[in-house]
């Protein structure tokens, strides 16, 4: 088999500047936290936004919810009962012949 290329290179004429990398990464890191920082303010700032914006409904939302959530319930109750009605009501009518 062939030897590749890649395995032809001489890796110990790479040598990277230590003290580059050690400010690169010094730099992503502070930039992450930086980040995680402006993230964090976002999502804080988002809650209190939406936990005052639902404060002024004239309906809370858990009751909106639970209202809903009823109905749901109700809906699928009927919905039951029409196919149970459907299905023990049934009669097979013969098919017509030509």
């Amino acid at each position: 088999m062939a030897e590749s290329t890649f395995s032809k290179i001489s890796w110990t004429e790479f040598r990277p500047d230590q003290g580059r990398l050690t400010i690169g990464a010094a730099l992503t890191g502070a930039g992450m936290l930086i980040g995680a920082a402006g993230v964090g303010l976002l999502v804080f700032e988002l809650v209190r936004a939406g936990r005052n914006w639902t404060g002024t409904w004239e309906v809370p939302p858990t009751k909106l919810a639970s209202r809903t959530f009823h109905q749901a319930q109700t809906a699928a109750q009927s919905a039951a009962q029409a196919g149970r009605e459907a299905w023990t009501s049934y009669e097979e009518s013969p098919v017509p012949r030509f």
